[in-house]
């Protein structure tokens, strides 16, 4: 699996406390899991579940100074001594500091680097290629909290009973959590009023009020913390009265 955080979306990369400066993009190659069950990429958790990247490539393009970029030095000093690092810190969201970077025993090391296309203001085009020795894992933010959808437990004509999971606290406690159901993606009802404030991850569930027989509704989880500043929200889901 490969993917690309592309500095618009705050992606920025860091060796130590030396920024590599002018970085357009970041991609990864190699098996990625979710850090709560290893299953891989592609099931109900939202994206900002913890994830790892296990083996494979880092890849970093960009731009840089000629000769007065501490980035670039430093990328060309990892490279000549060719020793593993562990702290390259590669952000998915600089605000809140939210980055991959090896976990304990792992580490990277620099493979490739490639300077070319100088222009006439002295700003050149690099990449860099980063093999994964073991693990990265996300680590940074202290407000990542990671739900998953389990299903419908129960199903008639005028009710549906809906169940969630809280898989990760990310630091934060309680949890509120429940559910938004409506005919749109727009939901429009809550089972606010029998939230479960959760101390601890776990199984939750709510049930929704009248409904509409043979009608397709759509549904997710919705869990907050700190009173509602910080807020995850599920897949949506779809499912049709009797």
């Amino acid at each position: 699996m490969s993917t690309v955080v592309k500095a618009g979306y705050l992606a920025a990369a860091y060796l130590g406390a030396v920024k590599i400066s002018g970085i357009g993009t970041w991609s990864y190659s190699g098996e990625t899991r979710n850090m709560v069950d290893n299953d891989e990429f592609g099931d109900e958790y939202i994206t900002q579940t913890p994830c790892q990247v296990v083996g494979g490539d880092i890849s970093i393009s960009g731009h840089y100074l000629v000769d007065t970029d501490a980035g670039q030095k430093a990328i060309k000093t990892a490279f000549d001594a060719k020793t593993a690092s562990t702290d390259l810190k590669l952000y998915t969201d600089k605000d809140n500091n939210i980055y991959l970077t090896p976990k304990a025993g792992s580490s990277v090391i620099c493979t490739n680097v490639n300077n070319t296309g100088v222009d006439k203001a002295g700003v050149g085009t690099f990449s860099a290629t980063w093999h994964v020795n073991g693990e990265l894992e996300q680590a940074g933010s202290t407000t990542v909290g990671a739900v998953d959808t389990i299903g419908i437990h129960a199903l008639i004509a005028t009710e549906a009973s809906f169940v969630g999971e809280l898989v990760s606290m990310g630091g934060l406690t309680p949890w509120a959590c429940y559910f938004e159901y409506g005919t749109t993606i727009a939901y429009g009802t809550d089972t606010v009023a029998t939230k479960d404030d959760l101390t601890a991850v776990g199984l939750f569930e709510g049930t929704s009020g009248l409904l509409v027989t043979a009608t397709t509704y759509h549904w997710r989880i919705k869990v907050t913390a700190t009173a509602g500043a910080v807020v995850v929200y599920g897949p949506d889901q779809t499912f049709t009265t009797p």
